[in-house]
């Protein structure tokens, strides 16, 4: 009988925990932001973040996340920029990018100041 009751006391949390599992987090918006940021850039496929993100939940499903990333500028010479996005949570599995939208993109290349900013994943 104690068996059974800790079996079933053990997939009880192991379902809620796995139903938790899919909720929003700053970190979780920080890895969805650099599939928004990459595009941007003149060869998305080389660009390389430097995985130090910066920032904070601003509100329920809203974040706001800095990080600084090397790509090729213009000229096809290697540069290093910052970004700051504000990231909104819509709904669904938080791995999908189309769970997730921005309303604010500003990429800025540290060494000529020069800033391009986007309100939407589609501008």
């Amino acid at each position: 009988m104690k068996k059974c009751l800790f079996l079933t006391t053990y997939l009880v949390v192991l379902f809620l925990t796995a139903c938790e599992d899919n909720k929003p987090t700053f970190t979780r918006a920080a890895i969805i932001s650099e599939d928004f940021v990459s595009p941007r850039m003149k060869y998305p496929a080389e660009v390389e973040f430097e995985g130090d993100r910066r920032g904070s939940e601003t509100s329920p499903n809203e974040y706001d996340v800095y990080q600084k990333f090397t790509a090729k500028n213009a000229f096809g010479v290697k540069s290093s920029y910052v970004y700051k996005i504000h990231m909104v949570y819509k709904s669904g599995d938080w791995t999908d990018v189309n769970s997730w939208t921005y309303d604010s993109l500003i990429i800025e290349e540290i060494s000529t100041g020069e800033q391009h900013k986007y309100n939407s994943p589609t501008d």
